[in-house]
C-alpha cells in the first residue's frame, strides 16, 4: 500500500518525516524508524519491495550514512535519497582485500551498489566507496598492510542491466569508481563521478548528461596520475561510454597534463584457444559538446596479454573508438584531428539514439 504525505501524516510523524516533500513512496529508510514500512536498512526495504510484488516501488532515504553493500535486484525500483551530499552510501572494499568468505573481493565484486535488475533508478544521494586509496598508494612494496589490487568500485551497472537511470547522484571513489557491465544501458543525468585510475570503465552503453566528471591526485609523485575512462565495448556495440554537454574537471591539486581522457581495455577472457585478451574489445568513448580542464593531455595506450602470455599494447588510434565533437576548454581538440568525429556521425548522436528509445526521460 503506498503511503501518501498527507497533512495529517505529516503532523503525527513530524520527527520522522523531515524531508525534501517526494510525492509518495513505499518504504522509509531511516536511522530512527519507528513504524510500519520503515527501516534502519536499505537491504530491509528492498527485500521488501521484492515481497511485495509491486511496480514502480518506491525507497525513500533520510539523510545519513548508511554502511551497506548490496544487490539492487528489484526490477522498476527507485532509491530516493533525502539530498545529494547528505544521504550517503558506503562501504570499505577493495579488490586485494578479504571479504567474509576468506577470498579477495577482487574488482567486480568491490562494489558498494550494484544494480542487477532493470528499470531501476538511483536519485539525490552519494555512493562512496571507502576504502582509503590515498593512503593506501603511499605505502612501500613491503609494507604487510599494503592492498596491492587498489581497485574499489563504488557503483556497478550489471552485466544485462537494461534502462539504469542515475540522477543527481554523487559517485566517490579514486580508482574504478564507476562499472558499467557488458550488455547494460545506462542514463547518467547531474550526477558527478570522481576518481583517479580508470574510473569510468567497462563495456556497457552509458550516456553522461550534463554530468560532472572530476579527476582526483595520486597521492604519489607522477607524471601520469590516472584516466577518465576505460571502455572495453564490444566491435560490434555502436556506441560505449558517451559524455554530453558534461564538465570534464579535476580537484585543485591535480597538475596539468595529468590525465588521459581514456585507454582501450582490452579485458582477459577464455576463448577454446586459451585465456588472452579479449580481440573484439574495442572501446569507445565519444566526448560529446563537453568542457575538457588543462589536467587532460589525450588519448593513451593500454597493455593486455596475448595467448602465450606475453604483454601487448593496445592504440589509442588503431584499437579503440575514441573521439570527441565541440570541445572547449584548454584540452579541446589537444588529441589531434584524428580523434574528431565527423559531422555526420555527430549528427547522429542524439540521447534516444545511443540508448535505443526515450525511456531515460519517462
Amino acid at each position: 500500500m503506498k503511503i501518501q504525505m498527507t497533512a495529517a501524516l505529516l503532523c503525527a510523524l513530524s520527527s520522522t518525516f523531515a524531508y525534501a516533500n517526494p510525492a509518495q513512496f513505499d518504504a522509509l529508510v531511516t536511522p530512527t524508524p519507528n513504524g510500519e514500512h520503515q527501516f534502519s536498512k536499505i537491504t530491509q526495504a528492498l527485500q521488501a519491495a521484492k515481497n511485495s510484488n509491486k511496480e514502480n516501488y518506491v525507497i525513500y532515504i533520510k539523510n545519513g550514512v548508511y554502511n551497506e553493500k548490496f544487490d539492487v535486484n528489484v526490477d522498476h525500483v527507485t532509491l530516493e535519497g533525502e539530498s545529494e551530499d547528505k544521504t550517503i552510501v558506503q562501504y570499505d572494499a577493495a579488490s586485494g582485500m578479504t571479504n567474509p568468505q576468506g577470498q579477495h573481493w577482487g574488482t567486480s565484486k568491490s562494489f558498494v551498489i550494484r544494480i542487477k535488475a532493470n528499470d531501476v533508478t538511483l536519485k539525490n544521494l552519494t555512493v562512496k566507496n571507502s576504502f582509503d586509496y590515498p593512503a593506501n598508494d603511499v605505502k612501500t612494496k613491503d609494507d604487510p598492510t599494503r592492498i596491492n589490487s587498489s581497485q574499489a568500485v563504488a557503483l556497478s551497472v550489471g552485466n544485462g542491466a537494461e534502462r539504469a537511470k542515475i540522477l543527481n547522484v554523487t559517485l566517490d571513489g579514486y580508482q574504478d569508481t564507476l562499472l558499467v557491465r557488458h550488455d547494460s544501458t545506462s542514463y547518467f543525468n547531474h550526477c558527478t563521478v570522481k576518481g583517479n585510475v580508470d574510473f569510468i570503465f567497462g563495456g556497457g552503453v552509458a550516456v553522461f548528461d550534463q554530468c560532472n566528471i572530476v579527476a582526483r591526485a595520486r597521492t604519489r609523485p607522477m607524471t601520469t596520475m590516472g584516466f577518465i575512462t576505460a571502455p572495453s565495448t564490444d566491435i560490434n556495440q555502436p556506441y560505449g561510454l558517451v559524455f554530453i554537454n558534461s564538465r570534464i574537471t579535476k580537484e585543485a591539486n591535480v597538475p596539468a597534463d595529468s590525465f588521459g581522457l581514456g585507454r582501450p581495455w582490452h579485458p582477459s577472457r577464455t576463448f577454446a584457444d586459451g585465456r588472452y585478451a579479449d580481440p573484439n574489445a574495442k572501446g569507445s568513448t565519444i566526448y560529446y559538446h563537453c568542457y575538457l580542464d588543462d589536467h587532460l593531455y589525450g588519448w593513451d595506450k593500454m597493455s593486455g596479454w596475448d595467448k602465450d602470455k606475453q604483454r601487448i599494447w593496445f592504440n589509442p588510434d588503431t584499437d579503440a573508438r575514441f573521439y570527441e565533437y565541440g570541445s572547449t576548454g584548454p584540452a579541446a581538440n589537444k588529441a589531434g584531428k584524428q580523434h574528431i568525429l565527423s559531422d555526420k556521425a555527430a549528427k547522429q548522436l542524439t540521447i534516444e539514439h545511443v540508448l535505443g528509445g526515450t525511456w531515460y526521460h519517462s
